[in-house]
């Protein structure tokens, strides 16, 4: 999904995830009683930090099944995503607020639904997209991807750094007479550079839990 951003977050995003027990013991049937679907089982038998991350997410969003709670909160349906082979995203729902707002695991950035044959949308997974500018000249590689929990995020930042030319082609300078940097996205590449991160709470997914596609998404009934 292409979005533009207007502004960027400088913030450390790692420091923003929830504050996790280091005790398995209080991974509580409790916080898995949302759904009895295999994703909660799966969090349920195997218990470590990440996994009750999951939970909380899963626990954060679960009204979001309720499509109109999504709208009623900010979110917005965009078009339904399919790749050929890999398997679908489904409808992207950004919430354009909390893209600017800074990250918080808890709310995520994106709601994924996947159109049902019977008009509904089913809610399947959630989607983390962080803006950022490049403070640094060079490859825009160089940076630590943010992570959620102990999962980096997707690279969104293809491209390099030049300089602003001002009318005459020469290049901007600023007040220590240093040359004014801007991104250029590479041919293809977002307008603005970001990091994204999938997560399939909702719809299990043979090809990992934060891989973009899921071969059990489809949008074959995206417009009904």
């Amino acid at each position: 999904m292409m979005l533009i951003w207007s502004a960027c977050m400088t913030e450390n995003i790692n420091e923003q995830s929830p504050s996790l027990s280091e005790s398995s013991e209080e991974l509580s049937d409790g916080v898995f009683l949302l759904e009895n679907d295999e994703i909660a089982e799966f969090l349920r038998q195997n218990p470590s930090n990440q996994n009750r991350l999951l939970a909380q997410i899963r626990q954060a969003t679960v009204k979001y099944h309720d499509f109109d709670a999504a709208v009623a909160d900010g979110y917005m349906l965009d078009h339904c995503v399919q790749h050929p082979e890999l398997g679908g995203m489904g409808h992207h729902a950004p919430n354009f607020a909390l893209v600017m707002a800074g990250f918080d695991p808890l709310a995520p950035s994106v709601l994924l639904y996947e159109p049902q044959k019977n008009g509904r949308l089913k809610l399947v997974g959630v989607e983390y997209i962080i803006p950022s500018t490049p403070l640094f000249e060079g490859d825009v590689d160089e940076l630590d991807p943010p992570m959620l929990g102990d999962v980096p995020f997707d690279n969104h930042r293809w491209g390099k750094m030049v300089p602003v030319l001002d009318a005459e082609g020469f290049p901007v300078l600023d007040e220590n007479d240093e040359p004014v940097m801007r991104f250029q996205p590479d041919r293809g590449g977002p307008s603005l550079p970001h990091y994204q991160l999938h997560v399939w709470l909702w719809k299990a997914n043979p090809s990992g839990m934060y891989f973009p596609f899921n071969p059990n998404v489809s949008c074959q009934y995206a417009g009904h």
